[in-house]
């Protein structure tokens, strides 16, 4: 019975990864469905009369929904933050500068945009800032003479670096793997390093040096003070210098960037900013609460017992294999495949800590070295292809490009952590 029973969740897991890479299903429903199918399979009851038990009602659904609050409440504060940010013209002012800065080389246009963009995500994130930029430095880098392609995918790669310093995003790590906030900011700035070094190699070796190509800077935007525009850095500071809590510094960093910028709008900018700015991300709020049905799903007694001793026989227990399995593997995380924190990744991560052969630290840096690769490479994410529709180019090209570099990166992540972390 328990071999069968093995067997369903693993058809379960197998078939949400296949309705979700041919986008038959998305995420969104995807995940709950099979939290609740998988807990349902291990033979978790759906109701009991005893409150100790473990149920499909409470403890995963109820539970479950309620399970990423604290990611939640982080992620909202970041896109209220993000909204000062764009409603004051900060980003906007930020792109054009770099432009201006770098002259008319290509390879100096290529680093310093990509290089504002990376400064833009660490406080922001959505579609809404990835098409803002686009249609900024997009179109300077054309002009620039950098190949549709290369300008499409350094817009990723900077949105990559910018995210792994962006407070807001640390939390899912704690919420799903139990990863330590002082290990999540120490291996942030390691990831950094590594991620700008090849991002540089990918800019040495796919854009041509070229001088006195002529282009022309779209409209100059709203005055922006030069305070105003290492505003997006302050969170950044106020979390890894100050040890703050991330909701405490996002607050901050909301309040002193409307009071900088436009002090006789602070309560209009503040007020229509957190409308907005919920907006934003109720999609991604969603995609949270069906996270966390499945993280109770996979999580309940019954479901961990079937699934230890098949996890932990084929966990790596060795470094080396450690890195060259998941560096390997890395692609599973493009098209919501397994290894995507926002898909299946949640989920197999809470079974391999249970199986308790690697530790969290070990766990959730697979998860992030991953994370890299989708992050830039995925043709399903929505960043992707509004770069792509920006660049004139197709989506699966900028894959093409990309991937080379983003294994890279997480082959160097997974080396760190084996020799740190594991």
């Amino acid at each position: 019975m328990q071999t069968l029973q093995v067997i369903l969740i693993l058809a379960i897991f197998v078939a949400g990864v296949v309705l979700m890479m041919t986008k038959k299903l998305p995420a969104i429903l995807a995940l709950p469905v099979m939290g609740i199918l998988i807990a349902a399979a291990a033979g978790v009851p759906f109701v009991s009369s005893d409150k100790e038990t473990q149920t499909i009602t409470n403890f995963v659904i109820t539970q479950g929904a309620a399970k990423l609050g604290g990611t939640i409440v982080v992620t909202i504060f970041g896109a209220i933050f993000a909204r000062v940010i764009q409603k004051e013209g900060i980003s906007d002012a930020i792109i054009r500068k770099a432009a201006e800065l770098a002259g008319d080389k290509a390879i100096a246009i290529a680093l310093a945009l990509t290089a504002a963009t990376a400064i833009i995500f660490t406080s922001m994130s959505g579609a809404g800032p990835v098409i803002m930029v686009s249609q900024i430095a997009i179109p300077l880098m054309l002009s620039a003479g950098i190949a549709p392609v290369a300008a499409a995918s350094l817009v990723l790669f900077g949105l990559n670096i910018g995210l792994l310093f962006n407070v807001s995003q640390y939390q899912l790590y704690v919420d799903t793997i139990g990863m330590e906030m002082s290990v999540i900011k120490s291996t942030s700035l390691v990831m950094g390093v590594v991620c700008i070094l090849v991002t540089v190699a990918y800019i040495f070796v796919n854009v041509k040096k070229t001088e006195g190509a002529h282009w022309a800077m779209q409209a100059p935007s709203a005055k922006v003070s030069p305070i105003a525009m290492v505003m997006p850095l302050l969170p950044v500071l106020l979390v890894f210098l100050f040890k703050m809590d991330a909701n405490v510094a996002l607050l901050i960093s909301i309040l002193v960037t409307s009071l900088i910028t436009k002090p006789s709008e602070t309560v209009q900018v503040i007020s229509g900013s957190v409308v907005e700015g919920i907006k934003d991300v109720a999609g991604v709020i969603a995609l949270m609460m069906g996270i966390g049905i499945l993280l109770n799903g996979v999580a309940a007694k019954a479901t961990s017992a079937l699934m230890q001793p098949v996890i932990g026989a084929i966990l790596p227990s060795d470094k080396i294999v450690y890195v060259i399995l998941f560096t390997v593997l890395s692609p599973l995380a493009l098209y919501r495949g397994p290894l995507n924190m926002y898909g299946l990744g949640s989920g197999l991560a809470n079974i391999f800590l249970q199986a308790g052969s690697l530790s969290a630290s070990a766990v959730g840096m697979a998860l992030r070295s991953t994370s890299v690769v989708q992050c830039v490479s995925d043709p399903t994410n929505t960043q992707n292809v509004i770069v792509a529709d920006y660049a004139k180019v197709d989506v699966n090209d900028i894959l093409k490009s990309t991937l080379p570099y983003t294994m890279v990166m997480a082959l160097a992540i997974l080396v760190y952590t084996a020799a740190v972390h594991f």
